[in-house]
């Protein structure tokens, strides 16, 4: 008899904990331990996910150049963290004449977006900031999944995704919350409210990146991007949330921590 996540996410939720243990235990390993290592580390998922959504699109009958996103994608990661804003924006420009339609979105949603975790790893306390912007975005992820178990009943966009309910948006909104002010507290010795207030604006950021995720699945009558996380499904089912949140929580942290 399967486990009542298991009939309401079609997921192994043992499986699915152990590979985001795993995958977190890389990310502060990265940070935390050997900074170096973090860059080929995302730029290998980001890689992984652009393939991932190539060829969700081209499914589609479009036509887009692979190896060309794929060679861009470290050209802006390695600006971002060999330089900072100004050479990722420079290289950026330089990708968008090289790259048109659907070519573009993917390159401005996956790599140039995930860019802004490097240029916060660089700053004086960047490790954190990486890690807390983690926290706060697996916070909503966590704090939705099982408030939508539990007491999920009302959908927010059952055309997108009939799973994701009101009920589940509100438990990630309290949890992530909850782990702003933690985070802000601890880790920066800020004022709580100003984790709140991160906490408040991340929670649309990461709702946006996962029902944007979700239409393209959609459209593409496909439940998740691959099976290359097992228990996940693909690099992209994972990364949803956090690539939009990466941009934001660069942005608020610049200016709620200056």
């Amino acid at each position: 008899m399967r486990s009542r996540s298991e009939i309401n996410t079609g997921r192994n939720l043992p499986l699915a904990t152990l590979v985001g243990l795993f995958l977190f235990g890389l990310v502060l390993l990265s940070t935390f331990v050997a900074n170096w290592l973090f860059l080929p580390l995302l730029t290998l998922f980001i890689m992984l996910a652009v393939v991932e959504l190539v060829d969700v699109f081209n499914r589609k009958s479009a036509s887009i150049s692979r190896r060309a996103l794929l060679g861009l994608t470290p050209v802006l990661f390695a600006a971002a963290y060999f330089g900072g804003i100004n050479e990722l924006l420079a290289a950026y420009a330089l990708s968008i004449m090289v790259l048109i339609m659907v070519s573009l979105l993917i390159l401005t949603y996956l790599p140039f977006m995930a860019a802004f975790v490097l240029i916060m790893l660089n700053q004086a306390d960047g490790a954190l900031r990486v890690l807390a912007f983690i926290l706060l975005t697996v916070a909503s992820d966590t704090g939705a999944y099982f408030a939508g178990i539990f007491f999920g009943k009302r959908p927010m966009a059952p055309k997108i995704s009939p799973a994701k309910t009101w009920e589940g948006f509100a438990g990630g909104m309290l949890l992530q919350l909850i782990m702003g002010a933690l985070v802000f507290h601890y880790f920066f010795d800020a004022s709580i409210w100003l984790g709140l207030l991160a906490g408040f604006a991340m929670t649309f950021t990461a709702v946006i990146g996962d029902l944007f995720e979700s239409a393209i699945k959609r459209d593409a009558g496909i439940k998740d991007m691959s099976g290359v996380l097992p228990g996940h499904g693909g690099v992209l089912d994972r990364l949803d949330s956090l690539i939009p949140n990466a941009l934001i929580a660069w942005a608020l942290f610049g200016w709620l921590l200056s």
